[in-house]
């Protein structure tokens, strides 16, 4: 079953790569002087990535709230609901 867990899940590993990447390669891109537009659109797109993904990871966090909150109305909504029938 998908969950907003499994999906910040999948999302903060995808974040560890992302900084893996950072810290491992990303710095190559500054060696060679040609192409340099080229350069800095490849840096550009990686680091929207990067942050794209923490937002991802932040809104998960948010919905997981969310749903635990009604979560907890619907179960006092069943609760009642079974009281009021006994």
């Amino acid at each position: 079953m998908i969950t907003p867990e499994t999906i910040r899940t999948d999302m903060a590993k995808l974040d560890a790569l992302m900084e893996a990447f950072e810290r491992s390669f990303l710095h190559l891109v500054d060696l060679g002087e040609e192409d340099a537009e080229e350069r800095e659109k490849g840096t550009m797109a990686f680091y929207a990535i990067r942050d794209l993904t923490t937002k991802i990871i932040g809104e998960m966090d948010e919905l997981k709230g969310h749903m635990e909150v009604c979560d907890a109305i619907a179960a006092v909504n069943f609760t009642k609901k079974e009281a009021e029938t006994k």
